[in-house]
């Protein structure tokens, strides 16, 4: 059920809390897909004077890869327009959202993706369960 995401990208240096910026296109909103069980975004440290700063981003959602990204940037595309702003090698795909580039930015993801679109060995679930299903359960 659960697959994982590992998106390890190149920011550009002069970019203001570039984790930050990044994790908030996976934080929930009024219409994003119940989906997403944990996301967060790290800095990579890099040696000093580097023209670039490193993030990686990682996921648990529910669902198989493009779709996840694909609903995930419909929903709420103004925060993953702000993201490829900063992401080196995404400025030519905004607005991510437009038919034309959605499966380009699906495949830049992909390309980046450690998991290779969760199909990465050693990643498990303990837990059978989707994010409906467990908030359902809590009445949420």
């Amino acid at each position: 059920m659960a697959q994982g995401l590992s998106l390890l990208i190149q920011v550009e240096s002069g970019a203001s809390d570039p984790a930050g910026t990044i994790a908030r296109a996976f934080q929930a909103n009024a219409t994003s897909p119940d989906i997403v069980h944990y996301a967060w975004a790290v800095d990579i440290p890099s040696s000093a004077g580097l023209e670039t700063k490193t993030v990686l981003l990682t996921t648990v959602y529910d669902e198989q890869f493009a779709p996840y990204i694909r609903d995930l940037v419909l929903a709420n595309p103004a925060p993953f327009n702000a993201a490829a702003k900063i992401i080196i090698g995404l400025q030519n795909l905004i607005p991510v959202e437009s038919p034309a580039n959605l499966p380009k930015f699906i495949n830049f993801v992909l390309q980046h993706d450690l998991t290779k679109g969760g199909t990465v060995p050693g990643f498990f679930q303990t837990y059978p369960y989707t994010v409906v299903q467990i908030k359902n359960a809590l009445g949420s």
